[in-house]
């Protein structure tokens, strides 16, 4: 009996399940014009300025999805399914999808929803983009300019126990090289449900101009409290590549060409060339 029950447990271990699911290599490549926005420091009109720095790009959502198609929007959006509700389009059903870059809480508050992973490559390059390029240096706790990279170091040591620079996602090697008259960033789709002429889409998150982005709430995610600091640290809302059209507004990069994957051994090449404004 003893020799029975082994064998099967053997036998259990060698189990295959055929999931369906694989890993999907390319390439996302954004036009160096993406780079140009504008941004309001302040509360008048006057106080705006036009920035060109690709550290401002936001993250870039990707999807495997049945298909797309046109008239949804004035961009090209994945299929979707029945609608339930008059006032949403129906779920497009992904099936995998991942981001180039995420939200990430920059340790200090005025950072929440603001710093996107692989767009930085030390805090002073963090500072310098902030005070810099958009003129609305960093603040810290009470209000006072974050002044250099020692010292947003030490702050990001104390506030997330840290010990090392590596442990810090939101800074080291960036994401995106330039190659051209794009953007050139590697990516991969892992664990996507693979299904003959599915389409692999997607769109670029850009500031507003007041600096936020659409697809991040600041008053949700993990709660930061630390002596007198306490705030939330923001997180990304859960369904982006289920109701993109939720959160795709002016200023935004799409894809108008999608992917379509004829096998589990293609990759694909994607060009975030079209440039969306609300009118």
């Amino acid at each position: 009996m003893m020799i029975t029950l082994s064998a099967l447990l053997l036998t259990g271990c060698a189990f295959e399940e055929n999931l369906p699911e694989m890993d999907f290599d390319g390439t996302v490549r954004i036009p160096v014009a993406a780079s140009q926005f504008s941004y309001q420091f302040g509360e008048t009109d006057d106080d705006v300025i036009d920035v060109d720095d690709n550290r401002g790009f936001g993250p870039v959502y990707l999807g495997a999805f049945p298909g797309v198609q046109e008239g949804l929007y004035n961009y090209t959006h994945p299929e979707i399914g029945p609608i339930l509700n008059t006032s949403q389009d129906g779920n497009t059903y992904p099936y995998g999808g991942t981001s180039i870059g995420r939200f990430d809480w920059g340790c200090y508050q005025s950072l929440v929803c603001k710093v996107v992973s692989g767009r930085f490559a030390t805090y002073d390059d963090v500072l310098e983009y902030f005070a810099d390029s958009l003129n609305d240096p960093v603040l810290d706790g009470e209000g006072n300019v974050v002044e250099g990279g020692v010292e947003f170091q030490e702050h990001c040591f104390d506030v997330l126990y840290y010990a090392a620079d590596y442990e810090v996602t939101f800074i080291g090697e960036t994401d995106f090289s330039l190659d051209g008259d794009h953007y050139v960033a590697n990516v991969t789709l892992p664990h996507t449900t693979y299904a003959e002429g599915m389409a692999i889409w997607g769109w670029m998150d850009m500031p507003s101009a007041s600096g936020n982005f659409s697809t991040c709430d600041e008053g949700t995610g993990e709660f930061h409290s630390y002596y007198a600091e306490e705030h939330y640290k923001g997180a990304s809302v859960n369904d982006l590549l289920n109701f993109p059209g939720k959160y795709i507004d002016t200023g935004d990069w799409v894809v108008q060409d999608a992917a379509i994957i004829s096998s589990p051994d293609d990759s694909f090449d994607l060009e975030l060339g079209y440039l969306y404004v609300d009118e």
